[in-house]
């Protein structure tokens, strides 16, 4: 692509991220190469839509690997409540009581042979 059609493109791109078509203005941005374009997306999602994943696409095609540093940074530091969270001795909302686990009859009885096989 030469450097007119380029700048042309990086033109139209903006003027469609300036009337909220974002999807469309990305994926010209990423067609040209645009990093500036790219962060714009990254910063739209990360900030104003609180997406951070979808971020994380843009920011590292962009090169911003301080916005992806700091995303995964966040990422870190959730789990890490979520886990500690998961540590005390209230019974989790996302727990699943599951019904006990029945067994076939033969199947019973082959394992109580190999065990006492076994010793």
């Amino acid at each position: 692509m030469d450097d007119k059609t380029r700048v042309e493109l990086i033109r139209r791109a903006n003027e469609l991220f300036n009337s909220g078509h974002i999807e469309k203005a990305a994926e010209v941005y990423e067609k040209t190469g645009y990093k500036d374009g790219l962060t714009r997306v990254g910063d739209f999602y990360f900030f104003d839509k609180k997406l951070p994943l979808n971020a994380l696409k843009y920011y590292r095609l962009a090169g911003r690997n301080d916005m992806v540093q700091q995303i995964h940074d966040r990422m870190i530091y959730a789990l890490a409540l979520w886990i500690k969270a998961g540590d005390s001795t209230e019974t989790p909302i996302t727990e699943v009581k599951l019904p006990p686990l029945k067994v076939s009859p033969k199947l019973k009885m082959a394992a109580e042979e190999i065990l006492k096989k076994q010793g």
